[in-house]
Order: C-alpha cells, then sequence, then structure tokens
C-alpha cells in the first residue's frame, strides 16, 4: 500500500472502521514507514485531543429554532409548487378555459372569504408567525475556546453553503510543498453545518511563531497563517524583503494576529519588500501589498488578503 493511500486512511483506522485486510496492510505499512508512523502519531494526538474539549451543552431553545427553520423550509416549498402549477397550467389553456376553471374551482364566502374547490386556501398572514432563518456565513474563521484552567486554544471553524470535499495540511514553513506537508483534517462539508478543528496540536508540533495552514475546498486552495499567541499586537516595526507567503507568516507572527490568503493565479507569490516603524498592521498591510495585485479586509478574526 503507497503512502499517500496510507494517509487517507488514518483517521479510519484509529476510529476502527476499516475491514481487518486493509486494518493490517496499513499496520504492516506503518512498521516499515517512518515517514507515515510520525503522521499516524500526529493524528493520533489530534484524536486524544479532541477527547479533551469540553461538552457542549445545547441552548434550551435549540428543538424550537430547529422546528422554526422546518416550517419556513416547509411553506417555501409549497409556495414554490403553487407557482409552479399556475405557470404551467395558465399557458396551457384558453381564456375560457381559464374562466371556466377558476369559476369551478372558487365559490363566494358569505363572511367574505374564498372557499376553493381543492380546499380551503388560506390567506396570506399581516405579519409572519415565525422567523425566517438566517443563512450561516460561508467561509473558515479562527475563534480562541477557553477550556480548563483559563487556557485558550484555537479552534478553525468552517462552513459551506453547498456539499463539497475540503482539507486542512499544515506545513512547517510557507514554502514547503503541501505534498509534504501533514494533512490535519480531510472530509466533507455539508450545507449550513460547521465543522470545528482544534488546532493546539498543530502549535505544539511548529517550530515558528506561526502555523501556516493550507484549507483546500474542491482543490481551491488557501492559506491561513495562524499565530500561536493572543492577544494581537497593536503597532510594530517590520523590515523584510521576501516572498509574499512568507512576508505575510512574518506579519502574523509579529502582529500576533491571523492572515487569510488567497493566492492569485495572476501573481502566484511575488517578492515584496517592507521596511515600516511602530506601524499598525492594516498600514503594513497596505504598503506591502502596493503594487501586487492584492487588497485587504478586515474580518472577525483577522485579515483576508484576495486579489483585486
Amino acid at each position: 500500500m503507497h503512502c499517500e493511500k496510507v494517509k487517507s486512511l488514518l483517521h479510519d483506522y484509529l476510529e476502527g472502521s476499516l475491514n481487518r485486510g486493509i486494518a493490517e496492510q496499513i499496520e504492516a505499512h506503518l512498521n516499515r514507514c517512518a515517514d507515515c508512523r510520525r503522521e499516524w502519531q500526529y493524528v493520533k494526538q489530534i484524536w486524544q485531543s479532541l477527547e479533551t474539549l469540553p461538552e457542549v451543552t445545547p441552548p434550551a431553545d435549540l428543538h424550537a429554532r430547529i422546528m422554526t427553520h422546518v416550517r419556513a423550509n416547509t411553506r417555501a416549498r409549497e409556495a414554490q409548487q403553487r407557482r409552479f402549477l399556475w405557470r404551467w397550467l395558465v399557458p396551457s389553456l384558453s381564456a375560457a378555459a381559464v374562466l371556466v376553471i377558476a369559476i369551478g374551482l372558487f365559490s363566494y364566502q358569505p363572511n367574505g372569504g374564498v372557499q376553493g374547490g381543492l380546499g380551503s386556501l388560506p390567506t396570506a398572514p399581516t405579519s409572519p408567525t415565525d422567523p425566517m432563518p438566517q443563512p450561516v456565513p460561508a467561509g473558515v474563521r479562527l475563534e480562541w475556546r477557553q477550556v480548563a484552567q483559563g487556557e485558550q486554544i484555537p479552534v478553525l471553524e468552517a462552513t459551506l453553503n453547498r456539499e463539497a470535499t475540503a482539507s486542512l495540511v499544515f506545513t512547517p514553513t510557507p514554502q514547503t510543498p503541501l505534498r509534504e506537508g501533514t494533512i490535519v483534517w480531510q472530509g466533507k462539508l455539508l450545507p449550513q453545518k460547521a465543522v470545528e478543528i482544534p488546532l493546539k496540536m498543530v502549535f505544539e508540533l511548529t517550530k515558528e511563531g506561526v502555523a501556516t495552514l493550507w484549507w483546500s475546498v474542491d482543490d481551491q486552495y488557501r492559506a491561513l497563517f495562524v499565530p500561536a499567541g493572543y492577544p494581537p499586537a497593536r503597532i510594530a516595526s517590520i523590515r523584510l524583503n521576501a516572498p509574499l507567503s512568507e512576508a505575510l507568516a512574518k506579519l502574523a507572527s509579529t502582529y500576533q494576529t491571523p492572515i487569510e490568503w488567497v493566492p492569485s493565479d495572476r501573481a502566484q507569490n511575488p517578492t515584496v519588500v517592507l521596511s515600516v516603524e511602530d506601524t499598525t498592521m492594516e498600514e503594513a498591510l497596505t504598503q506591502l501589498l502596493d503594487g501586487t495585485g492584492y487588497q485587504i479586509k478586515r474580518t472577525e478574526s483577522g485579515w483576508r488578503v484576495f486579489a483585486e
């Protein structure tokens, strides 16, 4: 069994969901391959870290919120079906036939309402009885969660409004090829469902002040430069001459603020120069990206760098 296949099955192997024959092949491979054995030990540490996370108590109104969402979707589907019926029915009939059907289906009621031949048609309410559910914002977000004894650990939360395959890969440096990285998580994203990935073990393995993570959705990659410390610094002095990926990692480490970078096909990883004194991160990013074709946007947890 090849290394790539073994690494892709490590989560299933630890979960015990593989048949005995495949599990024995993986065990034999791990006994003779030091690289895959390190990967297996790392994934095993992540699983152990997940077990230490505190149990989350669902909110008291969770059932009510779920039923509100179900009722809203049911009403929307019913309205869509009625609109589809009339779009199909009306063009197919002559004006006289439409009039006959309208008279047959509807009759005046003494109370001023309208009775339908196929059942009573509800009148539109003046105000909705239930609030419409809000869509979950799609993307990746970083949060610091407080655990036992006041310790804070970073957790990556990912959501998407469609089904897609995704993965999170850790590389020792921004320049390390993805094929040499370590898979932190891989699986399938489902619409409106959040995936939470603890990053504590990532920072225990990195020797840098910032972890470089590559998040991919359907083979479209973006880099996440996540600092190990907290809280962020307000101003700093920086001098550098490096590829953009290394420069962004340096800024994330210096200001202790996460940066999300969406590489552009037009300027994949240009060399940039920066020399600033007592400057905020926004000013440093603005000067760093001048002339590169990239722009910045403030996010909930840090900054996003993307092509113009």
